[in-house]
């Protein structure tokens, strides 16, 4: 009886170190991933980048809470090429999508190089990002602007989105209070959020604002309206619809919060490519369309708690190719078999 009872303690002592060492060796939670695209955001739009006249409150709070990349770059110059280069992982030579439409554009005798025959969309068969988080147990869904599924592309419910949401981008006549369709979108991906927080997301939001045309709400176009411009910005309607952008952004950190899913959620802020030829981007040189700075250099916020480490900045240069190869590693998911991907994972960082 007594080797029995003494058996009986020992078991009891080392029950609590079994799992104890369970719980060390038990695989985390998968995190939940969200990716907010604006379109056409410069890199000297944001207030935290310096803006003299644009305020966004809400982006400033999320660089202050994560990582911010001081040299962070789009692949491309315009819209449709580095959503390709974003969502496929790879440069423009492995997918084809160099331009909106067309390469042959402008004065023929202008033109020192024949134009590189340019692919209308992303092919079906190329692998997204959203496919691969999708074939290792993620629900995915974008909300918001594509722009890959032309001639030679697919509509994104073919290249592994789960649930789409896209609104026409502009002004509805019927919502005056929903420029560019921000809170429109912000609703349907906090919905998404909602119904699948029991499950890892891949949430796209790629925004259509603040791509023209410039659009706000009454109150905010007032709000800038009435403010002293600044000496580097100073137009009322651009600031207005970055103000309501910003606000979008916040809209959905609050549905984040609310819901108890921010401390298992990966968030990165970034844009399409520069400013327009309407917002400064000094010191920087270029707009929107060139690929000098200001053209394809943006705002980069990465917030992932535990992992990023709030107020901190990185000057190593990052581009959104990096970002196929950043979530598959913080998803613990292998790059797809055959998949080539141009950029590297940025979770060393």
């Amino acid at each position: 009886m007594a080797v029995k009872t003494f058996r009986n303690l020992i078991i009891l002592m080392l029950m609590p170190l079994a799992v104890l060492r369970a719980a060390d060796t038990a695989k985390p939670a998968r995190p939940n991933i969200i990716l907010i695209f604006a379109d056409d955001l410069g890199w000297k739009d944001v207030g935290y980048q310096g803006s003299d006249f644009m305020e966004t409150p809400n982006i400033d709070r999320l660089a202050g809470r994560g990582m911010v990349f001081s040299a962070g770059y789009a692949a491309t110059g315009n819209c449709a090429p580095s959503r390709a280069c974003l969502i496929s992982g790879t440069y423009t030579p492995r997918h084809g999508v160099y331009a909106v439409r067309s390469t042959d554009r402008g004065p023929k005798q202008s033109q020192r190089l024949i134009p590189v025959p340019n692919k209308n969309g992303l092919a079906k068969e190329n692998v997204t990002l959203a496919e691969a988080l999708k074939s290792a147990g993620y629900v995915t869904g974008i909300f918001g602007k594509w722009h890959l599924s032309g001639a030679d592309g697919a509509e994104p419910n073919q290249q592994g989105f789960d649930v789409v949401f896209q609104s026409s981008g502009g002004w509805s006549k019927k919502e005056p209070s929903n420029p560019k369709g921000i809170y429109s979108l912000t609703q349907a991906a906090g919905e998404f959020m909602e119904k699948n927080k029991d499950r890892p997301f891949f949430l796209y939001l790629p925004h259509y604002a603040i791509h023209v045309a410039l659009q706000a709400r009454a109150s905010t176009l007032e709000k800038f309206k009435a403010k002293k411009p600044g000496a580097q910005h100073d137009d009322p309607l651009y600031a207005a619809c970055t103000y309501d952008l910003d606000d979008g952004v916040g809209v959905l950190m609050k549905k984040l919060a609310d819901l108890g899913l921010e401390e298992n959620t990966l968030v990165v802020f970034t844009s399409d490519n520069g400013g327009t030829q309407q917002s400064s981007q000094e010191p920087l040189r270029g707009n929107k369309g060139g690929y000098y700075e200001g053209g394809i250099r943006e705002p980069f916020i990465v917030r992932w708690p535990g992992l990023t480490k709030p107020g901190t900045r990185c000057d190593v240069p990052v581009i959104n190719v990096d970002l196929f190869p950043t979530f598959l590693s913080a998803a613990g998911v292998p790059v797809p078999a055959g998949k080539t991907l141009d950029g590297e994972s940025l979770v060393p960082c």
